[in-house]
């Protein structure tokens, strides 16, 4: 997993894939709510997601992981949203590792939009509790679900063309699921 060991054409795609996702995550719509634990919030909902998928699709693992969530962490810093660095990074990682999973399966648009809507589901459940967790003011976790599930049915479209039209490039570099046998 060296920078030294990687061909040019292999770390220009990892680059491409950390801009375009910081660029996909700054580009967003953005609620700022003032809590009385944590001060100006900034709820939001982009279009990452999308850099998610494409970059798994692209890189395999495990850069199509590492390289959007940097992306999308980045932007989070840049945009003012400190308080969803943390959430971004464990719950996009999750989501990455998911479509990682499946992605290879995806052959038809019923499989591709049961993946992609699983994926937008994980981020949905898991930031409502990381909200609750963390935000605890029912009103700012309010506005963050709404602006969740307007980003989830958005990466649920965007999420599922990419699944049915982009080739898996790397697919040694992909997860393997396995259902037992029995």
């Amino acid at each position: 997993m060296s920078f030294k060991n990687m061909d040019k054409r292999q770390l220009i795609a990892i680059l491409v894939c950390a801009f375009g996702t910081f660029i996909l995550s700054i580009i967003r719509v953005q609620v700022n709510a003032t809590t009385s634990a944590l001060g100006d919030v900034n709820a939001y909902a982009s279009l990452q997601d999308a850099g998610i998928f494409a970059s798994v699709m692209v890189l395999g693992l495990p850069w199509g992981v590492i390289a959007p969530v940097f992306g999308i962490i980045v932007g989070d810093i840049v945009m003012g949203s400190k308080n969803f660095i943390i959430g971004n990074l464990l719950i996009r990682s999750l989501m990455a590792l998911f479509i990682a999973a499946f992605a290879a399966k995806c052959d038809n648009w019923k499989k591709s939009i049961v993946v992609a809507g699983m994926t937008e589901s994980i981020m949905i459940v898991l930031f409502i509790v990381y909200d609750l967790l963390i935000i605890r003011e029912f009103n700012v976790v309010g506005i963050s679900l709404l602006l969740q599930l307007i980003q989830g049915v958005v990466g649920v479209a965007l999420g599922a063309a990419i699944l049915r039209y982009a080739p898996v490039v790397q697919p040694d570099k992909m997860l393997e699921i396995r259902r037992p046998v029995g």
